[in-house]
């Protein structure tokens, strides 16, 4: 028979004695959200706890927090722990800064003309401002210091626009024209219409009917070459293999050896012969391609007989021969090399 659950008391249960909370090791304190937090999932200036030694923060009062007594001296005392832990907090960053900056050092330094003041930079990207002659040093530029860097910029200013200046006093002295640039341009004129005028009698004599003197490609050269040089424009022209003929054209456009092959219907069958060329080139290279890698994935051992054993012959003394080869030891146990070896036998013709 069951036997009926207890009844367990009312409320909420007293806190864990001493031993308990000493044994946890935990170190709580109170603390309040900051006064603008609105929108977040707390009010302003509620309370949260903060354990220092694992880092954990809830907004749940812990089972083992034990709250400080207040006193008349410090009615406070519930806040006055999270007080005490930010004031070490911040006395500890500021000591490490103070240790960390003993172990800063000088790395470059910058002076000023007319000024006794000079300008330092540190490893760690601090720059303080040091005075040569009273040893004086602050992390406050000193007003000479801005005095002779606003000089520097002030020269630095004047020094570019006389520059610009005199890029532009060039370019106009460079617009005008003396007596030889006149000459040289007038040469150039008279040689300008020196050609047109021949441009125009070459016009003339064609429209007139006379034979030009250039010959065209495919006249002049025989015709073997011509179909060589047809097939060398659609190799380096790279065209699709699998393509059509009409879509490959646009890609020869502008090609003087477009015009060695005049016959549409040959070019269409040279074409028609290069794209098999290419695809069989493309196929050879996939077989050769495959075969390397087969023969790269085959067993090691595979390839030790096939390298070694050409002919009958026993397998002690394959044993004898190549018993330091790291293929020979791929295969753990000498019954399986013997049976690899026998079977590697009945291939051999002979």
């Amino acid at each position: 028979m069951q036997s009926a659950r207890p009844q367990l008391p009312p409320g909420r249960p007293p806190q864990p004695p001493p031993e308990v909370l000493f044994a946890t090791g935990h170190n709580w304190a109170v603390f309040l959200a900051p006064t603008n937090a609105q929108g977040k999932p707390h009010l302003p200036q509620e309370p949260y706890y903060y354990e220092r030694n694992n880092g954990i923060t809830t907004w749940i009062r812990p089972f083992d927090y034990v709250e400080p007594e207040a006193s008349s001296d410090n009615p406070n005392a519930v806040l006055a722990v999270g007080e005490e832990w930010q004031r070490q907090e911040v006395e500890r960053k500021r000591q490490n800064a103070r240790k960390r900056a003993k172990q800063d050092k000088p790395v470059r330094q910058s002076d000023f003309q007319g000024s006794s003041w000079r300008q330092v930079e540190t490893q760690q990207g601090r720059i303080y401002y040091y005075n040569t002659k009273t040893g004086e040093s602050c992390w406050k530029q000193p007003d000479e210091v801005a005095e002779a860097l606003r000089k520097i910029d002030k020269h630095e200013a004047d020094q570019q626009q006389q520059e610009t200046s005199a890029d532009e006093n060039y370019q106009m002295e460079g617009t005008e024209m003396n007596v030889e640039d006149a000459e040289w341009m007038l040469a150039q004129m008279e040689a300008d219409q020196n050609e047109e005028s021949e441009m125009e009698e070459y016009s003339d004599s064609k429209d007139a009917g006379i034979v030009e003197t250039e010959t065209t490609i495919g006249t002049s050269l025989p015709k073997s070459e011509c179909v060589e040089r047809f097939k060398s424009m659609l190799l380096e022209a790279n065209i699709d293999p699998f393509g059509t003929w009409e879509m490959q054209m646009s890609k020869l456009e502008g090609d003087p050896r477009l015009a060695d092959i005049s016959d549409t219907t040959e070019q269409q069958d040279l074409f028609d012969a290069v794209c098999s060329d290419i695809i069989a080139q493309r196929r050879q290279m996939n077989s050769e391609k495959r075969r390397d890698q087969s023969d790269t994935l085959r067993d090691p051992f595979d390839q030790l007989l096939e390298e070694k054993v050409k002919k009958k012959t026993l397998f002690a003394k394959f044993c004898q021969k190549n018993l330091r080869d790291p293929r020979y030891l791929t295969i753990k146990t000498s019954r399986e090399r013997e049976k690899r070896f026998k079977k590697h036998l009945e291939t051999l013709t002979g």
